[in-house]
């Protein structure tokens, strides 16, 4: 039991109430159980599922779903937080194992197809902008600086003997060209993945194998990414 002294206020925070935080990881729990219930429901339905359609998928009633998100916008975002950061660790361990830059670059481009192949509904349901705007450009933010530490060792020389510091001009060329690369990806990937959805015929962009369209992606990026590496060589006197 907390004792107080006369005319001391009581520290509220040192001592919460149980009962109250009980309440509020059991209202976690349940908000993340509703989360991935849901994801499962759009996996199997589709990105255009209402949260009547959600309920209903996951046994639900639609008053509990708007308890825990204040409407489908916040579902969606609760779905792509969740979404965004699997990926995110993926491609996180996928350059840390790959070994030189372009097999660095290979991996993580992999990595985002395999994972957008494997639930396309899911990433289209929490990539459309009215929905995670703010989540999408943190997520494209955090990849575009993967993709950077990615070439960094090539920039820098690393080699067995160590490398050279990366010059100001040189790794802002590289972020630059990080960031852009990573609208290149994503923007090939919706073409690809809303063709597939649509099936639509011409043109046979959704047609085209995931591990030919990886292949393609990672042939482009690493062709900018020598352009980079050549003129920070240069601008060494390499």
């Amino acid at each position: 039991m907390s004792v107080t002294s006369p005319g001391e206020m009581p520290d509220v925070d040192a001592a919460p109430d149980g009962r109250a935080t009980r309440w509020a990881d059991h209202r976690a729990a349940r908000r993340d159980e509703l989360v991935r219930a849901a994801r499962r429901a759009v996996h199997h339905r589709g990105p255009d599922l209402s949260m009547d359609d959600i309920a209903t998928e996951i046994g639900t009633s639609k008053s509990i779903l708007y308890r825990y998100f204040a409407d489908k916008t916040g579902l969606q975002v609760a779905v792509g937080q969740a979404v965004l950061g699997r990926m995110r660790d993926a491609l996180e361990e996928a350059a840390a194992q790959a070994g030189g830059p372009r097999e660095r670059i290979s991996a993580m481009v992999g990595v985002y197809l395999e994972m957008v192949d494997a639930s396309p509904h899911v990433y289209a349901f929490v990539t459309r902008p009215e929905a995670t705007a703010g989540e999408v450009r943190g997520f494209v933010a955090e990849v575009a600086d993967l993709v950077t530490e990615a070439v960094l060792p090539a920039l820098r020389g690393d080699g067995p003997h160590g490398g050279t510091e990366v010059e100001e001009s040189t790794l802002v060329a590289a972020r630059l060209w990080a960031a852009g690369v990573v609208g290149l990806v994503r923007g090939a990937v919706d073409l690809w993945l809303g063709n597939r959805l649509a099936q639509t015929d011409a043109p046979d962009v959704g047609r085209v194998p995931r591990q030919a369209l990886a292949m393609h992606l990672s042939d482009w990026l690493w062709d900018g990414a020598v352009g980079v590496l050549r003129r920070a060589r240069q601008s060494r006197g390499g």
